[in-house]
């Protein structure tokens, strides 16, 4: 799948499961609306900004191509 743009369409940190949950859209050309991905990453609070962005794509992919 060739993907040309990425967003975070939804970010919420769930305290109680200590995680992340995201919606995250992946746009194409020729799609005629994003394909989005619901998707939930074990993490802490403070992670950095880029290894979140990077662990909820990774995460997303990962359910798109099952």
């Amino acid at each position: 799948m060739a993907i040309t743009a990425i967003r975070i369409a939804g970010l919420v940190y769930d305290a109680a499961r200590r995680s992340f949950d995201a919606a995250v859209e992946f746009f194409n050309p020729g799609m005629p609306v994003p394909l989005r991905i619901a998707v939930r990453v074990p993490a802490a609070q403070n992670i950095e900004h880029q290894a979140l962005v990077r662990g909820l794509v990774h995460a997303a992919e990962r359910q798109v191509m099952r």
